[in-house]
């Protein structure tokens, strides 16, 4: 008999911005009185330091803590030379994340066997493949925003703090294929599987539209909020995927990529959302912290 579970999932704790930590305290707060046994981080923890900081929240949870990186994760500051974003990603915030006993997803599956179920995750990353056609079509003269991550208005900062020796195409290719492997092994170690990403993990939890973008700030957004691969292989193993999580919009949302039922958890800087998930009837509980400025 499959064990039932409860799994809570958030994101977007953004731990060290003004607006947001109380939030985050409250949210934690009602983890120890209510603790499940399962807890999942949909990235964008804490910036250097403030990431550990942040997982030692909820260190003494009693149950099984997993995370995956965000994009705010990976960020290193212009004066740091002693490691770039390869190497925090690769190395330093797995061993921080397990100092705090979580789980580093990208690091490899999470399988409960007494509950058939494994967790594999990835902070995913975008290739363009999302907007690249729209951008071409609608703005030709505008594809070198692609590199520089400058909109029309302000700049991406993913373009000021993520260093290393790689382009967001060679750095999607690793995580999507390292995703791939994961969601393989999975599918030969329990019978169903939850995938936690930070980018959105199909095009339907991303941000909302009411239609294709046409505008070219819209369309940059889109460029930069996932992409096609990890989509589609999702798609490849949707008769073994039940969940998709993810964050990084800041908008909530619920959809669906067959039958994978795909929810993006919605937290932003002054609120936190939590997701609660009744394993495995599906039921789903949502609980906010904070308030919109």
């Amino acid at each position: 008999m499959t064990r039932r579970l409860t799994i809570a999932v958030t994101a977007d704790l953004h731990w060290g911005h003004r607006h947001g930590q109380d939030a985050t305290r409250a949210l934690a707060d009602f983890l120890r009185r209510r603790p499940p046994d399962v807890l999942l981080i949909a990235g964008d923890v804490g910036t250097g330091s403030l990431y550990e900081d942040c997982l030692r929240l909820f260190a003494d949870l009693p149950g099984v803590k997993a995370v995956v990186p965000g994009n705010h994760d990976l960020w290193v500051s212009s004066e740091n030379d002693s490691f770039d974003s390869l190497d925090l990603y690769q190395r330093l915030l797995p061993e921080a994340s397990a100092r705090q006993g979580f789980h580093y997803l990208d690091g490899g599956p999470l399988v409960l066997p007494e509950a058939g179920l494994a967790l594999v995750g990835t902070v995913n990353w975008y290739d363009y493949s999302w907007a690249i056609d729209g951008i071409r079509r609608h703005f030709p003269d505008e594809e070198h925003r692609l590199k520089s991550k400058r909109f029309t208005r302000g700049k991406h900062n993913d373009a000021n703090f993520v260093r290393w020796p790689l382009d967001d195409v060679g750095f999607t290719s690793l995580v999507t294929a390292t995703l791939c492997r994961h969601l393989e092994k999975a599918t030969t170690q329990a019978e169903r599987t939850i995938v936690v990403a930070h980018h959105p993990p199909f095009y339907g939890l991303s941000f909302p539209r009411p239609g294709p973008p046409v505008e070219l700030d819209a369309l940059l957004w889109d460029a930069f909020a996932g992409n096609v691969g990890v989509e589609q292989l999702l798609a490849r193993y949707a008769a073994h995927v039940s969940h998709a999580f993810c964050g990084h919009t800041h908008r909530a949302r619920h959809n669906t990529l067959g039958p994978i039922q795909g929810h993006n958890v919605g937290s932003d800087y002054p609120f936190k959302q939590l997701l609660l998930l009744d394993w495995p009837s599906g039921a789903m509980e949502e609980h906010q912290f904070g308030a919109p400025l």
